[in-house]
């Protein structure tokens, strides 16, 4: 047994963790949002470092203390509640979403630009799983693998594009911006990653790779897990703050505008910044990040399932299923998988996020109507919001578009902290009652 941290555990499950996060959308949107942003890109650094990283790293630390297991601390509003939430969370996210666009997206980012479509669609999302798949069969390897090499070559790769931006400069930053409200929109963005849900489907993965290193005690596991949390936000922050910069060198050009395509722009930076090999480094950082967010996905997926079946399903079986039906999915394209999934996740996003933020505060909380209340009332607002995107509510649509944070589509959150201030009330009472 280990009485102390070791500092290489920590580094190996942190670039782990942050590779898993570091997907293709926190690839390409922080490079718009430096162009849109010009002289005031630290700005919208800030905001979208705080809604992306931060609300990840939240959701780590919220469920480092129960086994990094959403449907544990969802319980406390109610166990049927928890278990049809926390699997709703992990299909969409999983692979209903985010795990196929992986293959999608590495094929149109990584792919097409090279080869065309000589390279099959469909024969490239098979390879693409099947390889996933099999760097995720062995839930003890996962970690390692992705933290101790999938992690330094994207790492590398990144640290070629950014510092290579930064000594040779594409352009002079503008002296305005493209946007009036530059911290509104990093905000936005970042908040829109929901890269807090997968915090708490990576959390699952985190705490068994931290339980292999043969700790002494509980305390010192999720201490090892934070710490890990914490160098992943940090990665992820640097990574950001070069991509915005490389983006924000690009707003006076004259070329680009608010109109223009946020993978276009990537592919151009990369080109304008390594030349002819740009393309084929994009590729690579494509590849990897997607591949390495694919492996957590499904790992995570496998070991959720593994312990909601109280292991009667393999975590071996769960993997293969995970990633055949991945690999279905993907070959309908990245807009259209987003069409289909993206709302269930929008609906359920603010619960998750509400019993993670109260999850901070579990230990001091002793009535389970704490967690209830503020949980069903940002439920019913997310679909609510949703609807009002399709245009389904009518005129009570413009009536939810006047609550505060509505524009960072935080709109549930007023009225979650009301029910949370309501359910303090009612516990308070029955206390004294009790008394």
């Amino acid at each position: 047994m280990n009485n102390e941290i070791r500092t290489r555990d920590l580094f190996v499950i942190g670039f782990a963790l942050f590779a898993m996060f570091f997907g293709a959308g926190n690839l390409i949107f922080p490079p718009y949002l430096g162009l849109i942003s010009g002289p005031q890109w630290w700005v919208g650094f800030l905001g979208f470092t705080i809604t992306d990283a931060g609300l990840g790293l939240l959701a780590i630390i919220a469920l480092s203390k129960y086994d990094g297991n959403l449907n544990v601390l969802a319980s406390r509003v109610n166990k049927t509640f928890a278990i049809i939430i926390s699997t709703a969370i992990i299909l969409c996210i999983g692979p209903f979403l985010a795990t196929p666009r992986t293959a999608a997206t590495t094929y149109e980012i990584g792919i097409l630009p090279i080869f065309g479509e000589s390279v099959n669609r469909y024969l490239f999302s098979v390879v693409f799983f099947i390889i996933a798949c099999l760097l995720s069969i062995r839930p003890s390897k996962v970690v390692d693998i992705v933290g101790k090499f999938l992690t330094p070559s994207l790492i590398l790769c990144m640290a070629v594009l950014i510092v290579k931006g930064i000594v040779s400069p594409i352009g002079e930053i503008a002296n305005t911006t493209m946007i009036d409200n530059v911290l509104e929109k990093g905000i936005t963005d970042g908040y829109q990653t929901m890269d807090a849900i997968a915090g708490c489907m990576f959390a699952l993965v985190v705490l068994n790779a931290v339980k292999t290193r043969n700790y002494s005690s509980q305390k010192l596991e999720i201490k090892a897990t934070i710490l890990s949390g914490i160098i992943a936000a940090v990665c992820l922050a640097i990574i950001y703050g070069g991509l915005l910069y490389l983006g924000a060198q690009t707003s006076s050009l004259g070329v680009y505008d608010i109109n223009t395509d946020n993978t276009k722009l990537l592919v151009d930076i990369t080109n304008r910044v390594l030349g002819g090999v740009g393309v084929y480094i994009l590729a690579i950082i494509t590849a990897l990040a997607c591949l390495t967010t694919a492996i957590g996905l499904i790992s995570a997926a496998g070991n959720f399932f593994n312990e909601l079946s109280k292991g009667k399903i393999s975590y071996e079986i769960i993997v293969v299923i995970c990633s055949v039906v991945s690999c279905a999915i993907s070959v309908l394209g990245v807009s259209q998988i987003i069409k289909i999934s993206a709302p269930i996740l929008e609906i359920l996003y603010p619960c998750a996020m509400t019993i993670v933020l109260i999850g901070l505060f579990n230990e001091k909380i002793k009535n389970d109507i704490v967690f209830k209340i503020p949980a069903i009332v940002s439920l019913i607002f997310g679909l609510l919001f949703v609807l009002k995107g399709m245009n389904l509510l009518g005129s009570f649509g413009d009536v939810l578009d006047s609550f505060p944070l509505t524009k960072f589509g935080l709109g549930w959150l007023v009225p979650m902290l009301i029910g949370l201030v309501i359910a303090i009330v009612i516990a308070s009472m029955k206390k004294t009652k009790t008394a």
